[in-house]
Order: C-alpha cells, then sequence, then structure tokens
C-alpha cells in the first residue's frame, strides 16, 4: 500500500485555501456542531472548514462551536430533543458513544465506510473503538496520548531523569521539594485531571482487562486491587506532590507552573501542546506514566476522537462527504500536526516535531489502548466519582472513605455483586 508523506510546507498548502467566494443561495446546508477547548483549535476547525467548503462549493457549512464542559452537558439533549439535529456532530470513544449509537441516535456509516475501503486504512485498534457490534458509527480523526509532560531544563538542572519507574517518581518528587518546586502540576477544577491519576495507577497496577470491567461495573471498588491504587495515589496526596489548591483550579491555569519551572511534570494529554507557548516547547519533554509491576503489561490511554452523523440528520448525504474528507490523510496529517495529536489513518506519516515523536513513542509501546475514564462509564458514575477522586487528591476524603462512596455509587448505577461473585472473582 503507498504511503502518504508530508512535509511541512505541503501541511500548509493544503488547509490555508481560502474559502470561495459563492453566493449562499442554492447551496445546500451542512449544520456541523463541534467541541473547542481553546482558541487554536477553534482556529483549526474553522481552516479545515473552510477549505472543505472550498472542494465542495455546493454545500454551505453552518457551524456552531461550545466549550468542553458545555458541550457535554448538552450533547444527549441536541441527539434526543425536539429541534433539528445537526448534520455531523463530535464525540469521543467509549461507553457514551456506544450508548448513542446502541439507542439508535447515530446514522450508520457501514456504506461510508465501505466505499472509502476504511477497513484497510484505520488500524484493528481504532476500528474497535469506534464501532459498535461490529458496525462503524463514525469516523475516527484523532487519538492522542497521555504522559508525564515535564521541565526539560528544571530536570537537567536537578540532575533528574524523567521518572520510568514509581520509587523514581517518588525520589524525582522529594527532589523536587527541597528545591521548594512543587512535583506535579495539575488543575482539577473539571475532575476529568484527577480521573487521569485514577486511570493509569490502575492501568499499572491492574491491567487493561481488570480495568475495563471495573469501568463495567461488574468488581466493587472496595475490591483489595482498587484499594492498593488509591494506596500507591495516597503516597502522592501525603507527600503535597500535587499543586495547592488545585482544586479551584483549572488545567490551563496549571500549565504555567510546568513552563515556568514552578512545577516538574504534569499527567496530560497530547491535545496540551497548542496551549504552550511556542518559545517554550523546545523545553518540554513527555514519557509514559511510570511502571509499577515489571509483570505488567503497558497500557495506555489512547482517547479517540470521532465525527459521527446523528440520526436525526437533515443532510446526511453532506455529512458522509464532510466525514469522508475527514477521512482522508492529508486532512489528518494536517489536523493532528496543529494539534498536536496522533492520525488514525495509517497512511499519514513523517510528520510531527520532538512533542509529537515522544507521544508517538508512548503510543507505539503499548500492549493495549484504553479510553478515558468518563468516556468509559455512565455519566451517573463518572460525574460523582470524578467529584469523589478530587477529594480525595484534596485530603477531604480519607482511603476508606473514598472507596465507599464509590462503591456506593457503583452499586447505584450497576447494582450490587452477590457474594458467590465476588468469591469468584
Amino acid at each position: 500500500m503507498p504511503v502518504f508523506r508530508c512535509t511541512a510546507a505541503l501541511l500548509i498548502t493544503i488547509m490555508t485555501i481560502p474559502a470561495l467566494a459563492i453566493a449562499k443561495s442554492g447551496r445546500e446546508p451542512l449544520d456541523v456542531v463541534l467541541m473547542v477547548s481553546g482558541g487554536e483549535q477553534r482556529q483549526v476547525y474553522m481552516e479545515l472548514l473552510r477549505s472543505f467548503e472550498a472542494q465542495h462549493p455546493h454545500l454551505d457549512v453552518r457551524h456552531r462551536e461550545y466549550e468542553q464542559e458545555n458541550y457535554k452537558a448538552n450533547i444527549e439533549s441536541w441527539l434526543t430533543g425536539d429541534s433539528q439535529a445537526p448534520d455531523v456532530m463530535f464525540w469521543f470513544a467509549g461507553h457514551l458513544m456506544d450508548d448513542f449509537y446502541r439507542k439508535g441516535l447515530i446514522r450508520p456509516v457501514d456504506d461510508l465506510w465501505q466505499a472509502q475501503n476504511w477497513d484497510t486504512v484505520f488500524p484493528e485498534s481504532i476500528r474497535r473503538v469506534v464501532s459498535f457490534a461490529g458496525q462503524p458509527m463514525g469516523v475516527p480523526i484523532a487519538y492522542y496520548h497521555w504522559g508525564l509532560y515535564y521541565n526539560k531544563a528544571l530536570f537537567q538542572r536537578l540532575g533528574l531523569n524523567p521518572p520510568e519507574t514509581w520509587d523514581a517518581l517518588l525520589e524525582a518528587g522529594e527532589r523536587l521539594k527541597a528545591e521548594g518546586i512543587t512535583p506535579v502540576a495539575v488543575g482539577t477544577k473539571a475532575g476529568w485531571t484527577a480521573a487521569a491519576w485514577f486511570d493509569y495507577l490502575n492501568l499499572r497496577l491492574n491491567g487493561l482487562a481488570f480495568h475495563e470491567r471495573l469501568m463495567r461495573g461488574e468488581v466493587p471498588f472496595d475490591d483489595d486491587r482498587v484499594r492498593a491504587v488509591f494506596e500507591h495515589w495516597q503516597q502522592l496526596v501525603k507527600g503535597d506532590f500535587f499543586l495547592q489548591g488545585h482544586a479551584g483550579m483549572s488545567w490551563r491555569n496549571a500549565l504555567p507552573f510546568l513552563y515556568r519551572g514552578h512545577a516538574g511534570m504534569m499527567l496530560m494529554g497530547g491535545f496540551v501542546k497548542p496551549q504552550f507557548p511556542d518559545s517554550v516547547l523546545d523545553n518540554i519533554g513527555v514519557v509514559r506514566f511510570p511502571l509499577l509491576q515489571s509483570t505488567r503489561g503497558v497500557y495506555e490511554n489512547a482517547p479517540t476522537d470521532i465525527f459521527f452523523i446523528p440520526a436525526g440528520a437533515d443532510n446526511p448525504e453532506g455529512a458522509k462527504t464532510l466525514l469522508a474528507y475527514m477521512g482522508e490523510p492529508e486532512t489528518q496529517a494536517w489536523f493532528n500536526h496543529r494539534l498536536g495529536t496522533t492520525a488514525p489513518n495509517i497512511n499519514v506519516t513523517g510528520y510531527g516535531d520532538s512533542i509529537d515523536e515522544q507521544g508517538g513513542e508512548v503510543l507505539a509501546g503499548a500492549d493495549g489502548y484504553s479510553q478515558f475514564f468518563d468516556r468509559n462509564t455512565p455519566r451517573a458514575l463518572s460525574n460523582p466519582a470524578m467529584e469523589v477522586f478530587v477529594d480525595f487528591m484534596s485530603g477531604k476524603l480519607s482511603l476508606d472513605k473514598a472507596l465507599a462512596q464509590l462503591e456506593g455509587l457503583r452499586v447505584a448505577v450497576f447494582g450490587p455483586i452477590s457474594n458467590q461473585a465476588r468469591l469468584i472473582e
């Protein structure tokens, strides 16, 4: 199969085609709803849609953008409400996407996958997470690593290596604290940044299969293996590894602590790259989350972003045209290069800077991928559970109380697990 290679010049050329000055009359409206997390991402989407319109002048793309927390809170009402559903929407792979499809809120795109020959374009690991019972639900446009970002100059000055093991993480943190530097920058106001710590500790200690069973409610949160997760986490909480006041701070507010050298590390996803000032990018490195079990497989969070067609779309054919465009290697190369994420299309190679390459190494070294905590569980569990995580990280909840509250939430959503099932487990 030929491999598409993009140079930086070609990437710029592809996506900076000006929108055609065509009168709106007689063009088919195409309603697109986007979730944006910052100005750079909004700009990328606008350029993408202008370029699409230039190539498909019969379509009049009408777009709306929403901040991510607002978008997450409203997506289901947009899909189920009385008003006309958009033609194309953004969402995440995982339990919630599966649930929308199961409820008949998403239009199948089997014919588009066949027409585009996407079974040969997207790897099996990606096809699996964007399908429900083998049926593709949309087009994957990006996936990204999570990793431990660190301040290179600070680590070099203190003679530290980025930590590869749990003990090395603890040692690096103590060294940073001795210099009056916070070991880990974090802002948990939205809650999901705390969930990242739970995800990684559980994946490292207990593996992917256990993690997925826990997310499905098949294992109680007061299980000894989950307790071990919180015991490790508690070492960091009691050791004052986390930024003070993080519960009232967004992750963007916490970010300057890292690149200005007031904190040494930050656990974050690849989408963070556009939020760094260009002047500091060369001083930021990223490595995989430290290992805790030498005999355990290495599993990574690799959240996958999807564009899909709602069941109530008014212009499904126009929507398929846009999804086909989003699946093209040229589009995916440019899009992911700009946002610091990874293109799912296997025909995209040869792009990115050092941070992109390091993030790619994290993904390439994985034995398997997980979606993120709030993508893998029902909202009735994930939203209050993330509040528990934040309270635990803030020192407001003891380990025992945190586990008790989480198990109470699990029971409320999934029901109790019998004593016999616990014994078998």
